[in-house]
């Protein structure tokens, strides 16, 4: 099962059509709700301090799924809407939680703070992607499998320290049990030369950006 989560940034809503036909459960962080209605889809939880969204759109929301679950938390509290959006969808032990909307925006440091959310204990293992049309990006702590076009940009980026033993199959720059350092651009704009790339790593955590026409499928 797939869990949609959508955060309230920059929302493409032909892209979260795609999304909403293919997931399970959808949660929505306060405002973003709004986009989930414009592309015709439904909230299963609403989470967040409802500074974003007004009684209209709770009405609307409500009209479309009378069961719909609204979670409100104080503006004064210790998490943004989009970690706690993350907390409910774990709630339901999915597969895979997809999160639209973690970019963009107006706020520099939400986009950021979005990012980090991935190396979180209580998810970073898990298969946690933050998409956009022609964005993917995840944290990688093992082996995972990229899959692309021959052209499509793949980053890789050590993430709270530094990154051993990582070794990639299908990349134009290959990395045979190298160590990345936190602080260089080693892995930076490396290249897919096959449909699938493999890469792995010893220890650390390793930010994976892949950038193409089907990253996000």
């Amino acid at each position: 099962m797939t869990t949609l989560v959508v955060f309230n940034g920059d929302v493409d809503r032909e892209f979260l059509v795609s999304q909403l036909v293919v997931s399970g459960p959808v949660v929505a962080a306060d405002g973003a709700a709004r986009a989930v209605l414009e592309a015709g889809g439904s909230c299963d939880v609403l989470v967040g301090d409802m500074d974003s969204i007004d009684q209209s759109d709770l009405t609307e929301l409500r009209a479309v799924n009378p069961e719909l679950d609204v979670r409100i938390f104080p503006s004064e509290k210790d998490a943004t809407d989009g970690e706690l959006a993350l907390r409910v969808a774990l709630e339901s032990d999915p597969d895979r939680i997809v999160v639209v909307g973690a970019f963009g925006g107006n706020r520099l440091d939400h986009e950021f703070a979005n990012i980090f959310l991935l190396a979180n204990e209580d998810w970073r293992d898990r298969d946690v992607v933050l998409v956009e049309p022609t964005r993917r990006v995840s944290l990688l702590t093992n082996r995972t499998e990229i899959n692309g076009v021959p052209g499509d940009v793949v980053t890789l980026i050590p993430f709270g320290g530094g990154v051993t033993g990582v070794s990639s199959e299908g990349l134009r720059y290959e990395l045979n049990n190298q160590d990345l350092v936190v602080g260089t651009s080693l892995g930076v704009s490396n290249e897919l030369i096959d449909v699938v790339a493999t890469i792995v790593l010893a220890t650390g955590m390793l930010l994976v950006v892949h950038e193409g026409q089907r990253a996000a499928d």
